[in-house]
């Protein structure tokens, strides 16, 4: 049973079915071809996909994005980065990273956070001589980080399905994110170094308080979702809805960018990208129960213990197994398909069930710049008009970069911890 449903997922997938309808493909040719399961379950399963409250944040952060983003937040944002180190060789390469920092505390989704930005910085950078291949690779680099550090709709979906604190996940992402955005920073400053790229005028001390203070608002946000979930005042569903109320009211009445009648074009925006999300989700269900159904699990667990006799080595096979699906699948379904497989790996080898969410999240973000399938990639090169080769060509210093990360990261889980476990005792 375990074999055909393996079978029927990748034969859909490669006849270019979507994510989601080539796992509920599976499920239901399966189910048929058994005959031992009664075909009902299917939509009752599909149901209770998407029956869950931590799920309710994704499309609230993804709204609080792209009302901040309309209401002047992303531009104040780029700004304040472009005079905190835009004097740094290669400037816009580095304000792409720091910009995507900032961003990374409000919308939650890299592909959001790619093309909030993308659509500022790449034509620029292309203006500037930067060439359109390594304004989309240093672009979808710096996307990476978004849903790393805090909020994360990848964690939101990893602590749900795992039973792990939301909270503390979001923690223990802050120091890998910081750590993976200073080090696309030194990749970024040896190629401009190397390539003569531009230098520009450090900001003046009045420059940068300026900025602050145009910024304070939106920096103000990430503060708010994180601390009030660190203090147990709100969940991080209720973060987002803090999130929603709070962006409408800067975006409308503070710096007032926001009109009334863009409202109903940010709602189907974030319908739009909601909805791609939520098939996944949804579809993501019944596979899983058909999965578990097949002792899936239990299979994989047999051949892992006869493969690996460490932690370590546990981890390093999960961690190249999770690039390479990578590569073909979209980050989400990936955790929705592979959590219900991988959590009794973790029990087994005694593998922190937190750990493992910070190091999945970043796997799979990795996966978004990687072809044939990377999602922010697509975003990027789209907006830079520049084709897959030419991205590739440019990726790779900063994807070596962040897989070396990841591999650090998986052995010394101390990285990921330490900031839950200081300030969650």
């Amino acid at each position: 049973m375990l074999i055909i449903l393996i079978i029927c997922l990748l034969a859909l997938l490669l006849v270019g079915v979507p994510v989601g309808f080539s796992l509920v493909g599976a499920s239901l040719l399966t189910i048929f071809l058994q005959d031992t399961i009664p075909l009902q379950a299917i939509p009752q399963r599909l149901a209770l996909g998407l029956d869950s409250f931590p799920m309710l944040a994704i499309p609230l952060f993804i709204l609080a994005g792209t009302i901040m983003e309309a209401g002047g937040i992303t531009k104040r944002l780029i700004h304040l980065s472009e005079v905190l180190v835009g004097h740094i060789r290669g400037s816009l390469a580095h304000v792409s990273v720091v910009s995507n920092v900032f961003m990374s505390g409000v919308s939650g989704s890299g592909v959001a956070d790619a093309a909030a930005t993308g659509s500022a910085l790449i034509p620029t950078m292309v203006k500037r001589g930067y060439g359109k291949g390594f304004a989309a690779a240093i672009l979808g680099a710096s996307a990476t980080v978004g849903p790393i550090i805090p909020p994360s709709i990848p964690m939101i979906i990893y602590g749900s399905l795992a039973g792990v604190s939301i909270g503390k996940l979001f923690l223990g992402g802050a120091l890998p994110g910081i750590m993976m955005s200073g080090s696309l920073m030194i990749v970024s400053y040896f190629i401009a170094r190397k390539r003569g790229f531009e230098k520009r005028q450090r900001a003046q001390f009045k420059e940068i308080v300026i900025a602050l203070k145009e910024s304070f608002w939106a920096l103000l946000m990430p503060v708010i979702i994180v601390g009030g979930i660190f203090s147990g005042i709100f969940t991080a569903t209720e973060s987002a809805v803090i999130a929603v109320i709070y962006s409408l009211i800067i975006g409308l009445f503070v710096y007032k960018d926001l009109k009334i009648n863009e409202l109903p074009k940010k709602i189907l925006e974030t319908v739009t990208m909601s909805s791609s999300i939520g098939i996944i989700i949804a579809a993501s269900a019944p596979f899983a129960w058909v999965l578990a159904y097949a002792q899936g699990p239990a299979k994989v667990l047999a051949m892992f213990q006869n493969v690996a006799n460490s932690t370590n080595v546990a981890l390093l096979l999960l961690m190249l197994i999770l690039l390479i699906l990578g590569c073909f699948l979209d980050g989400m379904a990936i955790i929705i398909i592979t959590t219900p497989v991988i959590l009794p790996l973790l029990t087994q080898y005694n593998i922190d069930p937190l750990h493992f969410g910070v190091i999945l999240a970043i796997n799979v973000m990795i996966g978004t710049v990687t072809p044939p399938v990377g999602t922010i990639m697509y975003v990027a090169i789209s907006i830079a008009k520049c084709s897959v080769v030419e991205f590739t060509k440019e990726i790779w210093p900063f994807l070596l970069m962040l897989i070396a990360l990841l591999i650090l990261f998986a052995l010394v889980p101390e990285i990921v911890l330490y900031v839950p476990n200081l300030l969650m005792k």
